[in-house]
């Protein structure tokens, strides 16, 4: 795994440390309760009102990588075609340079005409 410049983890600090921080002060002052009801069942569940919203926000969270994975598919199946192309290329320049090596050395050199 590649590392992380200074500048990238610096980066995440200045976002991680605040968004930890606004998490933490959302969790202590919403620690009443709150009853969910789950329509059309007859349950309910009393949860602190933080953790109803730590868990929507982390459905959504994950809803969204969700969709954007599924959104670069196909850049993703385009960029496997390039590089396969790219692979196929490769090897075919380097079978006809090889045979341009073997047609040099059957022909007569300059001097020998």
């Amino acid at each position: 795994m590649a590392r992380r410049s200074f500048i990238a983890k610096t980066f995440g600090m200045l976002i991680g440390l605040p968004v930890a921080i606004v998490i933490v002060l959302f969790a202590i002052s919403n620690r009443h309760a709150v009853e969910v009801g789950f329509w059309p069942l007859p349950i309910t569940v009393e949860v602190p009102a933080y953790i109803l919203g730590l868990c929507t926000m982390a459905f959504g969270f994950v809803l969204g990588t969700v969709v954007a994975w599924f959104s670069g598919g196909s850049t993703r199946r385009r960029a496997r075609v390039a590089e396969g192309k790219a692979r196929r290329l490769e090897h075919d320049l380097d079978v006809r340079s090889h045979e341009v090596d073997d047609l040099r050395k059957a022909l007569p050199s300059p001097d020998a005409r």
